[in-house]
């Protein structure tokens, strides 16, 4: 079978260098304890990887011994969470660059007065650290949630509103509220900034996988289920085609049990957090077909 991928899948570049400083702290620092604060990217299959390196993947700061590494992931932290580890563990802070500066936008806007609106999935780290660092704020998940929002503006005591989104929420859902609640606000005289902050490689490797999803007669998604940015590429390419298909492996290929003799060429592309050497896998064996 022909195999072709689509430009910018894999890793994006603030996991390409989470990964670099991680294995380069693990060659200096040999004998000493590494732990990451939760999944440093939501790939199991990665974490697993990381624990065959000698680097384990925490849940609670309790579980790492004092004065051990400790190393915040790439969705970043609790702001005041990470401020009480400061003295108590010797921090690799490995926060997605592209996070980070997300994060000093809300603070800074807060610091002006500004109430914050986050669209993205309330219950993801990455949304939980951002909204650390506002002092009013709101997560939108919903069309129905903007809805509601801006229905009640009349009469609040918001006096001004920042508006963004996760770095890898949904750009239809981040349009649409800063139209609705733009609109609704500037009825009112309430002030609107719309920062947007959706990760650029997200929205590319999206638009350029279903560009190729034209040129092929099946498409595989490889990532782990609890990546958002991967259910949502799938979602958008399963859109498009019929034969699209989440697979997390190659094994899970496999189990399949799909008919590939009326395919004849196909599409890979994974997620931002799926590692290069899954996608190899899934290469190698559709190729060999």
């Amino acid at each position: 079978m022909r195999v072709l991928t689509a430009r910018y899948s894999g890793f994006c570049p603030g996991v390409v260098q989470a990964e670099r400083k991680i294995f380069r702290a693990r060659e200096k620092l040999t004998g000493e304890q590494i732990s990451v604060l939760g999944y440093l990217i939501h790939n199991q299959t990665y974490i697993d990887h990381l624990a065959e390196k000698s680097i384990r993947t925490i849940q609670t700061p309790g579980e790492a011994p004092p004065g051990s590494v400790l190393v915040l992931r790439t969705h970043g932290l609790d702001r005041k969470v990470e401020e009480e580890l400061q003295g108590r563990y010797e921090m690799l802070d490995l926060t997605c660059p592209k996070v980070k500066k997300v994060q000093l936008i809300i603070r800074d806007y807060s610091r002006r007065g500004f109430f914050v609106l986050i669209t993205g999935k309330r219950n993801h780290p990455e949304v939980q650290g951002l909204l650390s660092y506002a002092e009013k704020a709101e997560v939108l998940e919903t069309r129905g949630d903007v809805e509601r929002f801006a229905s009640a503006l009349m009469g609040s005591p918001i006096g001004k509103i920042l508006i963004l989104s996760q770095t890898t929420g949904e750009a239809e859902l981040f349009e649409f509220a800063g139209l609705r609640v733009k609109e609704a606000a500037e009825g009112l005289g309430i002030p609107v900034e719309i920062h947007d902050s959706i990760c650029s490689i997200t929205s590319l490797r999206e638009r350029e996988a279903a560009k190729l999803q034209k040129e092929v007669d099946v498409t595989f998604v490889i990532g782990d289920r609890m990546s958002s940015n991967a259910t949502k590429l799938f979602n958008i390419l399963a859109a498009g085609a019929k034969d699209t298909y989440f697979v997390s492996s190659r094994e899970e290929l496999e189990g399949l049990g799909l008919d590939f003799s009326s395919w004849k060429t196909a599409q890979v592309v994974s997620s931002s957090s799926t590692p290069s050497f899954v996608e190899r896998e899934v290469v190698s064996f559709l190729e060999a077909l």
